[in-house]
């Protein structure tokens, strides 16, 4: 699915007519209330029923409780590599973290592509150049503070399944197969930290470069500066790393829902900043997302006071919850 849709986020743009064997794009490609040319929407029932029918083969073909591929033997010795718990936690990540980063990757180029369009658009209609003439950047800025929310909240979610991947260890007893030798539970913690805020780190720093990259490449002012602006504008989003990774170590030692609670706030402070204009949401109710705290760069100044103030809760976050899971009953 991914795959599609990175594919037709090219043709589209590109070559409409690779679009017609993308089935991601046969629903818009009829034209409802236009053209309503009904053999693509017939043609997505077809491929629906096909690919069902080679669902149920292979489900019935399998035996019960395992896959139609049999799973690949592993090692029967682990390398030396595993020996500390921050290298062994990075290997149960590892794919998660992988996948994750070249996502953020992807979707941040995606959207610095619509840059040549918002370009193109300016400079061709007299009207909209005549508005922005004075400050040609706004409309670029104000939609790129808008991108770097988007981004940010993919971009935790990769953090926050990484530090949760120790509940979900723990809730399995397997935790504590480790803890009965020398690994202590602040090892536990401590790695679990640190692999959280680094890729954490490193996924709003590719966001900033790809979203740069792609945006200066496909404007006609190419300006080198504009990925500065961008990698800027994403590092001002750090804090908010460190807050959610905060928390969510935080929720290792309280009741399991607190950890998805974590999950709905990032969740509700993208919704409210991302629908705000659209759903005409009330101004108390935009306050209360996180990602309104921090200044919404490059249209806004940086703001060290919010910076320091959402940095430093996320901090006592992490302390607290080391301090806590230090006590915490393992089985």
């Amino acid at each position: 699915m991914g795959i599609l849709y990175v594919l037709r986020a090219g043709t589209d743009v590109s070559n409409l007519t690779l679009s017609k064997f993308n089935p991601l794009a046969w629903t818009y490609l009829g034209h409802p209330f236009y053209q309503n040319n009904w053999y693509y929407l017939i043609g997505l029932f077809l491929l629906t029923l096909v690919v069902f029918s080679i669902g149920l083969v292979l489900e019935n073909s399998r035996d019960l409780g395992s896959s139609t591929i049999a799973p690949k033997k592993g090692k029967t010795k682990a390398s030396k590599w595993l020996a500390t718990p921050l290298r062994f936690f990075f290997y149960l990540n590892r794919s998660t973290i992988i996948s994750w980063l070249l996502a953020d990757g992807v979707i941040a180029i995606m959207y610095g592509s619509i840059y040549g369009d918002i370009d193109t658009f300016v400079s061709s209609n007299k009207l909209i150049s005549q508005m922005f003439a004075n400050n040609s950047t706004t409309l670029i800025n104000s939609f790129t503070s808008l991108i770097m929310v988007v981004t940010t909240a993919i971009g935790l979610v990769m953090p926050l399944v990484v530090v949760h991947k120790v509940q979900f260890e723990t809730n399995k007893e397997r935790l504590g197969y480790l803890l009965v030798q020398r690994v202590s539970r602040l090892k536990v913690y401590h790695s679990s930290l640190i692999l959280a805020l680094f890729f954490g780190t490193l996924a709003i720093l590719i966001n900033g470069f790809c979203l740069g990259i792609a945006a200066t490449s496909s404007m006609q002012a190419n300006n080198g500066k504009f990925i500065t602006t961008c990698i800027k504008a994403s590092l001002n989003q750090w804090p908010l790393v460190c807050l959610f990774v905060g928390l969510m170590l935080l929720s290792l030692s309280l009741p399991i829902f607190v950890g998805w609670l974590v999950y709905g706030l990032l969740g509700y402070s993208f919704c409210v900043t991302y629908f705000a204009v659209l759903l005409d949401l009330p101004k108390w109710m935009t306050h209360t997302s996180l990602f309104n705290v921090l200044a919404k760069m490059p249209m806004e100044k940086f703001d060290l006071m919010s910076f320091a103030i959402l940095t430093g809760i996320g901090i006592l976050a992490m302390l607290l919850g080391g301090i806590l899971y230090t006590q915490k009953e393992i089985v």
